[in-house]
């Protein structure tokens, strides 16, 4: 939506037929909100579908001397990853910057975006990542080929494809728009609300470097070494319009961006993504994988909705370690948007409330990473999990990444704080589960020493109770 274009809409039914058009009951701010709500949503969907395809690559079907070639695939796939988190990150800042609610969201298109099904890596679905992240205008050899086999991976004669790159262009153009989104719409004392590179980026390199008033990233001095398989990880607070548009670019940019010649050290998603494409292109074979024989929207529920293929995990013992991966995948969104909660007080390496939520955030990321190993491992179904069945007719389960049927948090401080432990006793309860079926000592080992972490944050926000006066409960 150009800041010069005038909507359209069906005013018989009040929606636009352009889903990126203004509904007629919408203010431009509610408009922006909505975007930035749909921007966060592709980015969070984005993510998961990144991690769920670098932590399915690997595995004994492997030929050894195609060993190091995967595992760079998944480093650089891992990369992007947590690059999208960034990006999350940002829109949420932008959103709040805007007063607006925190957006956990990953299924709420005005279409279908059929790319974001969960599934493992293989040529079909890698298309679709190069499809997502290409630039609007880019042209490059391989694009009519990608663009028909995301027609035939997704079984679409045409497909509804809208790139990332279209989202913030239209984000972008709306917000930059003075006489819609006026400067009473911005909110900069939101700024210690926000989420900081402080807090998200030390330890993934390069340290950030400034924006230039054009709103470009200063020019880098020195090269990284294995700069493709290196996460950029970019979180930008925000509060003023000039700074919410120059972060909207730069995380645009680092997605969809074409190649910088003056900065190599810099590998945009496209850039990765076509580099995989062209290195599995050269070597696919159909005698093995790099991938596991993983289910597409696994689910650990039998009732998943029927809007999207899932595929139930039936074998109770891997379900009952997917139960586990997904209560551990709530509790670490529901400490994220507890964050945007809190403000900041002192550096971030000092002890306060924030910061200790922001230490459980990563322990949950950790948590994360180990559970979906081991449900790559671990079989499908029960006839999946007989010894003595042909290896290539096994196929393993999966993380399922679903969503709780709540994405809200609650408004007041104590009640967060018994959503949190809360979210303890739904762990426990599925540990109790995984202990009853007969886990091997390695299993065991993990689970007791997820039951003795989870005991000391008991403790924690306990003292946190404790210390909360009731009348505070809806204070800002």
């Amino acid at each position: 939506m150009s800041s010069q274009k005038t909507p359209v809409s069906d005013r018989s039914t009040g929606i636009s037929p352009d889903p990126f058009e203004k509904r007629l009951e919408m203010t431009w701010h509610d408009q922006l909100v909505w975007l930035l709500h749909l921007g966060a949503t592709m980015e969070h969907a984005l993510m998961v579908q990144y991690l769920y395809a670098a932590y399915s690559l690997g595995g004994p079907q492997v030929p050894t001397k195609y060993h190091r070639r995967v595992k760079e695939w998944q480093d650089s796939i891992l990369a992007i990853a947590r690059e999208e988190m960034g990006h999350l990150l940002t829109v949420q800042n932008v959103l709040t910057l805007l007063g607006a609610g925190f957006s956990l969201s990953r299924d709420q298109f005005p279409w279908s975006i059929e790319w974001f099904n969960i599934e493992p890596f293989c040529m079909g679905s890698l298309a679709c990542y190069v499809n997502a992240e290409m630039p609007e205008s880019e042209t490059f050899p391989e694009r009519k080929e990608i663009e028909e086999l995301v027609k035939k991976h997704l079984g679409k004669d045409s497909p509804p494809v809208h790139p990332v790159a279209e989202i913030y262009r239209q984000i972008m153009d709306l917000l930059a728009d003075s006489t819609r989104i006026p400067e009473s719409a911005l909110h900069p004392e939101t700024y210690s609300l926000q989420a900081c590179w402080d807090e998200w980026g030390r330890g993934h390199k390069p340290d950030p470097r400034p924006l230039d008033a054009a709103g470009n990233l200063e020019p880098r001095v020195g090269l990284q070494s294995k700069a493709q398989l290196d996460s950029h990880v970019l979180v930008f607070q925000v509060a003023t319009r000039t700074e919410a548009l120059a972060a909207l670019k730069q995380v645009s940019l680092q997605g969809e961006g074409k190649e910088d010649i003056k900065d190599p050290g810099v590998w945009t998603h496209f850039r990765r993504f076509i580099k995989i494409y062209r290195e599995f292109k050269e070597i696919q074979s159909n005698s093995w994988s790099p991938a596991a024989r993983a289910p597409i929207n696994p689910s650990a529920n039998q009732h998943a909705g029927a809007d999207k293929q899932h595929t139930y995990i039936s074998c109770e013992r891997s379900r009952n370690w997917a139960v586990l991966f997904n209560v551990r995948y709530w509790m670490l969104f529901r400490y994220l948007a507890h964050t945007f909660q809190i403000k900041a007080a002192g550096a971030p390496s000092e002890p306060n409330v924030r910061a200790m939520i922001m230490h459980r955030i990563f322990g949950e990321m950790y948590q994360l990473k180990a559970l979906s190993g081991r449900l790559f491992q671990m079989p499908l179904t029960e006839d999946n999990a007989n010894p003595h069945g042909h290896p290539k007719e096994r196929c393993t389960a999966g993380p399922p990444f679903e969503l709780p049927s709540n994405m809200r948090i609650p408004v007041g401080d104590i009640d967060c704080w018994c959503m949190h432990r809360d979210s303890l006793v739904a762990s426990r309860e599925a540990c109790r589960d995984i202990l009853k079926s007969n886990p091997t000592a390695d299993e065991r080992a993990y689970i007791d020493t997820l039951r003795a972490l989870d005991a000391q944050t008991e403790i924690w926000i306990d003292e946190i109770l404790t210390g909360l006066n009731s009348t505070t409960r809806y204070s800002a």
